[in-house]
């Protein structure tokens, strides 16, 4: 039985809950972030950032696209914070980006959480936009009320509040590439030139974002070519001749350029490949300070692996291995994903066909995107964080929302199970709070047992000093011996400490009281298989207690 959604789409969109939810994203990315000191990367991207906005010049992190740096660096125009440009380490050449980002936050007198803080929110705006544009497509798609469930899951995703809180690429790439997609399907839908444009406005935001969105070049010909095959009149087809429709253009990649609709409109398709090809361009163009270099986006690409060490050994459920795993990502997304999410995910794909978008390339829209995107990052994407695949997450919830009416329609016990999914939810991103980036299901038994499965930003990306330092002074304790892996400074926020001795970590600990961070610990494991030193700490020692899920404290009288 197909329910129409119009008999639970209210004439006027609930403005208020909207606004409720997006307050609630919101809050919980910008107070959460307000207890984090930079992450990893954020070292390097946020001075990048700035630097080309004061010099003209893109020579720092040339190996990500410089869209989300220019943006981040906006605000920190206002504080006016120093920038040496005669450091060696900006000087030498090429630069060290690294150290000079380091010593921009840390050395020169400048205020780090001041401009973390500033610098973060063009990406918490970004998080906000893309909540609006899913509302937005799961309305147009679903009603009212799926829009609402879709915006839900959305706000309440520990892995989009996770990433929506650091000066990185990944959250901007998510919003672009979505934006991309829901405006190219406008097009198909209604034919209007300035949805064509807007596709390639936010093509060309989303290549200058991240160069992983080059994956979008072979999707949006992949949807054009099916859009071909896709007209309003469809609609008037029976059951039966739209299954037969389907089987025939869908199923069968032969269908797409064999169909009697695809050659006459050939024409139309291509030249509106080329408009959004050519608006994408001149977006890109002068997102990076119109280049002379014809091959300058060519030449970021070769860079892209640039801090990629590749003989790093990666790490999945205790294991390590050289260049990886295939089936990485989805194990990432198996453990990381919440349950609820997963469950309506499933019963979303066994209910398919009982609710349907209207035509099925709404679903097309949805369903490719994910699959091809997935498969580029399985393939091609290093084996370091779920974030690579977080772009397919706002396509899930706009998929998934249909389900509001499966809910509606079973009066008692669907709306029960609705809720009961919904509070789970909601329960779930509640209680992880302000530790999104840790947060594993319970599947895996939950953020305390992350370790034995995931590292690096899984878990923690060095943002945790500032609360180690909040627990020492909680605590009494006035000196610690350190081993942190990441590229913050301990001493910027008053941490007395001294570095870890080899003898301590691979031999036997001297007395005192040791704060070691998630990711050196989990590494420690490796040490310890491959090199048979006693580094597997967590294995051979009990700690005392943790500080989030970024330090371990352990005490050895």
């Amino acid at each position: 039985m197909n329910l129409s959604v119009a008999r639970f789409s209210p004439k006027r969109s609930p403005r208020i809950l909207i606004a409720f939810l997006l307050t609630c994203l919101f809050l919980q990315e910008v107070l959460s972030m307000r207890l984090l000191n930079a992450s990893s990367d954020e070292t390097t991207h946020l001075p990048s950032g700035y630097s080309y906005l004061k010099t003209g010049q893109l020579r720092l992190n040339l190996q990500h696209p410089p869209f989300i740096k220019l943006l981040c660096g906006i605000p920190l125009l206002f504080l006016n914070p120093l920038l040496n440009l005669e450091d060696p380490a900006w000087k030498s050449d090429p630069p060290d980006e690294w150290r000079f980002g380091f010593y921009f936050l840390y050395m020169y007198g400048n205020d780090a959480d001041k401009l973390l803080f500033w610098g973060r929110l063009p990406v918490v705006f970004l998080s906000l936009l893309l909540g609006i544009y899913v509302y937005r497509w799961a309305y147009e798609l679903f009603g009212t009320f799926a829009g609402v469930m879709a915006l839900f899951l959305y706000a309440f995703c520990p892995n989009i509040l996770a990433h929506s809180r650091f000066v990185t690429m990944d959250l901007g790439l998510s919003c672009f590439f979505f934006m991309t997609l829901y405006y190219l399907w406008k097009f198909v839908r209604e034919g209007r030139k300035r949805n064509l444009i807007a596709t390639g406005i936010s093509l060309g935001l989303a290549l200058a974002t991240k160069f992983s969105a080059i994956i979008l070049l072979p999707i949006l010909i992949l949807l054009l070519a099916l859009s071909t095959l896709w007209s309003p009149g469809n609609r008037t087809l029976s059951k039966e001749q739209k299954v037969k429709e389907k089987t025939k253009d869908i199923l069968t990649l032969s269908g797409v350029f064999l169909s009697k609709n695809f050659y006459p409109r050939l024409k139309p398709f291509t030249l509106a490949y080329l408009i959004i090809l050519a608006t994408a361009g001149l977006v890109l163009y002068a997102v990076y300070f119109f280049p002379h270099d014809p091959l300058f986006y060519v030449k970021g690409m070769i860079r892209v692996n640039a801090d990629h060490n590749p003989d790093y050994p990666a790490y999945l459920v205790g294991h390590f291995k050289k260049g990886g795993w295939w089936y990485y990502f989805l194990l990432a997304f198996l453990f990381k994903t919440p349950v609820p999410t997963l469950i309506l995910l499933v019963l979303t794909l066994i209910l398919l066909r009982r609710y349907p978008a209207k035509n099925w390339i709404d679903d097309a829209f949805l369903v490719l995107p994910i699959v091809i995107f997935m498969a580029f990052t399985c393939t091609f994407a290093h084996n370091l964080g779920i974030r690579y695949i977080l772009p397919i997450y706002p396509l899930i919830f706009v998929f998934v929302s249909r389900l509001i009416n499966f809910f509606f329609y079973h009066r008692l016990w669907g709306c029960f199970v609705g809720i009961l999914l919904g509070f789970w939810y909601l329960i779930t991103t509640v209680s992880i709070y302000p530790d999104y980036l840790a947060y594993f299901n319970e599947l895996v038994g939950g953020p305390a047992q992350g370790y034995k499965y995931l590292d690096d930003s899984n878990i923690e990306w060095g943002q945790d000093l500032k609360r180690l330092k909040t627990y020492l002074d909680q605590h009494n304790i006035s000196k610690i011996k350190l081993l942190y892996s990441w590229n913050a400074s301990p001493d910027y926020y008053g941490i007395r400490w001294e570095r870890l001795s080899k003898q301590d970590w691979q031999e036997k600990p001297s007395p005192g009281i040791y704060a070691i961070n998630t990711h050196a610990l989990i590494r420690g494991e490796f040490f310890a298989k491959t090199q048979g030193i006693h580094t597997d700490w967590l294995n051979r020692y009990k700690p005392i207690d943790r500080v989030g899920y970024g330090f371990y404290i352990f005490k050895f009288d």
